[in-house]
């Protein structure tokens, strides 16, 4: 079975192509440039060095968030579009699900981290069991301010790793907070990539076997929607003096 995943979660653009559980070739960019700018192009060399078509296409995959909210739109919009006019299935996983693939193998909890502004992370704990094909999600995903979360992990007295694309940033302080208890991989390991996304519609597939109208995933309210909903709440307040 073909597919295509595409993950804009991020400030990095992903595209894969896979054939059942095997990575086919994927695309990988952290760029100036927008992800409306990058997707196509990328898209389209992808499949011109796999020497596939769309045509040949069995399934497609997308990374529904949580993560930025224009980058998740602009992910599910592309997918939405090529799945209707190729008449296919899509299925929808999870960044932080996705980006748990990052950890397997390893001993440690899996921990992705996604910037959420305001000192947030999107964030979840994943725990991978030798012999199993997907990984335990231990803590569900959500908003968590920095620090309380680190304070929660450092409790529980384990071994982290943490992957996402708000490790870089945060090296010292989870250095600081968790000591050795803290495990960071290669900044190329623990960004999305295509074969995570692969991996995860791929599973995802296998409890489904068809296709899913899909939604944004984005945890919380977007600054947009907060502003929007102050402003309705001050018009009604109004309307009662």
């Amino acid at each position: 079975m073909k597919y295509l995943t595409i993950d804009t979660t991020t400030k990095v653009t992903v595209v894969a192509l896979a054939e059942d559980e095997k990575l086919v070739g994927e695309g990988f960019l952290h760029t100036t440039k927008t992800h409306s700018e990058r997707i196509i192009p990328m898209l389209d060399q992808l499949l011109t060095a796999a020497d596939w078509t769309l045509q040949e296409l069995d399934m497609l995959g997308v990374v529904r968030g949580p993560g930025s909210f224009t980058g998740i739109r602009i992910g599910i919009a592309t997918a939405q579009g090529l799945a209707q006019v190729l008449n296919l299935p899509l299925i929808a996983v999870v960044s932080l699900d996705a980006l748990a693939w990052a950890g397997k193998g390893r001993m440690e909890d899996v921990v992705p981290i996604l910037d959420a502004r305001k000192n947030e992370w999107y964030t979840a704990r994943y725990r991978w069991t030798p012999g199993e094909e997907m990984a335990e999600c231990l803590t569900s995903p959500q908003a968590m301010p920095t620090d309380q979360w680190l304070e929660y992990l450092r409790g529980l007295e384990r071994p982290i790793c943490f992957v996402g694309d708000a490790v870089g940033k945060a090296k010292e302080r989870i250095a600081e907070v968790l000591g050795r208890q803290g495990v960071i991989l290669p900044e190329y390991v623990s960004l999305p990539r295509g074969a995570y996304a692969a991996q995860a519609v791929w599973q995802r597939w296998q409890q489904t076997r068809e296709g899913e109208q899909v939604e944004p995933y984005y945890i919380r309210f977007s600054e947009a929607e907060v502003n929007w909903a102050k402003k309705q709440k001050a018009l009604r307040s109004e309307g009662h003096e």
